[in-house]
């Protein structure tokens, strides 16, 4: 263990300690393979040589966020390398410098001075000669001084940066970090959008296919169907890797992507910038935009779809929206009903969480009649070739899950019957061979072959036992030991295994007193019994139920009985 510093109660450490280390990355702007001092390719190289060089450290793993703000810690990698912290995988963070950390000065604080020595780890700034396990005053003042330079940095940076982009943005320069769907950056102009002849042709065909009516859904089918690259997957093929294409060949076109690209005026060549926004010397977070403060230019390049098709696009979303509201208070009158599954069910194919839909039948007989079924949304967005097709009635679904949580509890019941027997045999024959302080005398029993087994090595020295009797008494305890502790730990183990069966027999009791006998499904029986139900593609469903250890517990508790009283 690494010793306390008399000074200051800081751990001072020696390389005999044994680090487990995380190296942390962090990069504010998308890398893409830049060879600046910065990048994520140099920051690692010259952290592992660090790492190499010190035998006391041992690399774990590597925790690297690209394109992710220090103004904020919601980084995934980040919070994947706190995860591995407390789960005791790391116990060392190396990072370049401070500012890899954050450039927050209140919360980058409270990371070095309260959180990292809370959870016990030792934090390296390499850069900036910070190691929390050497630390002197002056040290704990520099990186103090550091965060409010850093801190003050980013919020500068912020302030100019933010006044430069709004006017490059007034100016009709394009800003993106790349192209948008049927452009590029012009070679010659970065700052300037044109025409890219691979993808144009499918924008004019999705706007051609929504001028003749057909919806956004029957629009998603065909791109994909045909084959269609969809903008995070045509920018995954062209090398341009973000946080939201990893999934590379596999990203599909999906509502969402379709309806902004119809939406958007750049194929009409103008830009409308400035559509989400953050402010950190104001202290405003990121956030969406009303339109009216976008920054709009006109006629920046060439446009991709006539203004003509434009409009007619527009119109049919209009004409679809009007609809949609004109019908949304048509059946408020009909029954409602809510969505007791949540989360917890899904489809077994895309892992997807299944979705409640509704449609409506009228007839002059019974008039109109709301009918609920559960689909995969991953079919409906995007057909049969992304996902089979899952269809079930709520309440088919509904009388399956039933039927199996009330089956399982009956079966709990069986078995809290048979166990009560066999506990009854248990304890009539535990009385008779052995008393019931069992545990107890064994326990008694080591500590005096213990005291004896020390006692050994006083007689040898004072001639009391020969070299040959020493020997062979210490053998004859050592294996007396072993003998009785083995029982002691069976005999423990037992007493544990009951001990949770008993718990998980009280909590499936209570779920019996509660659910049995429930005639509807609700979301509290599932959520209290239910860990995950899954659809197929046939329509039958699978049930992972909670605790279904201490229920196996049961089982196992009774079968163990059942064989020591037979």
């Amino acid at each position: 263990m690494a010793r306390t510093s008399r000074k200051k109660g800081t751990v001072s450490a020696k390389e005999a300690d044994i680090f487990r280390v995380g190296i942390y990355l962090r990069l504010s702007v998308l890398d893409n393979g830049k060879k600046d001092a910065d990048s994520m390719e140099n920051q690692k190289n010259f952290l592992m040589e660090y790492v190499n060089s010190r035998p006391y450290l041992v690399l774990v793993d590597v925790y690297a966020d690209n394109g992710f703000t220090g103004t904020d810690f919601e980084r995934p990698e980040f919070n994947r390398l706190l995860c591995d912290v407390k789960n005791g995988k790391i116990n060392c963070i190396i990072m370049k410098d401070l500012s890899r950390l954050g450039r927050n000065y209140v919360e980058a604080g409270d990371f070095i001075e309260k959180i990292f020595p809370f959870l016990g780890v030792r934090f390296i700034a390499v850069n900036d000669n910070y190691d929390s396990a050497m630390l002197t005053s002056s040290d704990e003042l520099g990186a103090s001084l550091k965060n409010v330079v850093n801190d003050v940095y980013a919020k500068d940076i912020s302030r100019k940066v933010g006044t430069a982009l709004k006017q490059k943005r007034l100016r009709g320069e394009y800003i993106g970090n790349y192209a948008p769907y049927g452009y590029l950056k012009d070679p010659k102009d970065k700052n300037h959008l044109i025409i890219d002849p691979e993808s144009a042709p499918f924008v004019v065909e999705i706007f051609e296919l929504r001028a003749g009516g057909a919806g956004i859904g029957t629009i998603t089918r065909i791109l994909n169907e045909k084959g269609i690259p969809s903008p995070g997957r045509l920018r995954f093929e062209r090398g341009i890797i973000t946080n939201n294409n990893k999934k590379g060949s596999d990203l599909p076109w999906n509502r969402h992507v379709l309806s902004d690209l119809l939406q958007n005026v750049v194929y009409i060549g103008n830009l409308a910038q400035g559509r989400s926004g953050s402010c950190l010397y104001k202290g405003i977070p990121f956030h969406w935009t009303d339109q009216s403060e976008w920054d709009v230019a006109e006629h920046t390049h060439e446009p991709i779809v006539s203004m003509e098709l434009w409009t007619k696009v527009q119109k049919v979303t209009a004409r679809n929206s009007q609809s949609a509201r004109k019908n949304y208070g048509k059946y408020a009158n009909l029954p409602k009903r809510k969505n007791p599954y949540g989360s917890l069910l899904r489809c077994a194919d895309c892992g997807r969480v299944i979705k409640q839909v509704h449609s409506y039948n009228t007839s002059k007989r019974s008039g109109t009649v709301v009918y609920y079924n559960y689909k995969c949304p991953e079919n409906i967005e995007l057909g049969d070739t992304a996902c089979p097709k899952k269809s079930i009635r709520a309440v088919d679904l509904d009388e399956a899950v039933l039927a199996t949580l009330r089956k399982q509890m009956e079966v709990f019941m069986d078995t809290q019957e048979v166990l009560k027997a066999l506990i009854a045999k248990e304890k009539e024959k535990t009385n008779q061979i052995a008393p019931g302080t069992r545990l107890q005398d064994i326990q008694k029993e080591i500590d005096r072959r213990k005291s004896l087994y020390a006692s050994l090595y006083t007689d040898l020295k004072s001639g009391i036992l020969t070299q040959d009797e020493y020997f062979y008494a210490k053998k004859r305890y050592q294996e007396e030991l072993a003998s009785l502790e083995q029982e002691l730990c069976e005999l423990q183990s037992v007493r544990v295994k009951a001990a949770d069966a008993e718990q998980g027999e009280r909590r499936w009791e209570q779920f019996v007193s509660r659910f049995y006998k429930a005639e509807t499904l609700d979301s509290m029986m599932l959520d209290a019994m239910v860990k995950e139900i899954k659809l197929y593609a046939d329509n039958h469903i699978s049930i992972e139920f909670r605790y279904m250890n201490e229920f196996e517990d049961l089982f196992d508790e009774c079968e163990r009985i059942r064989r020591e009283v037979a």
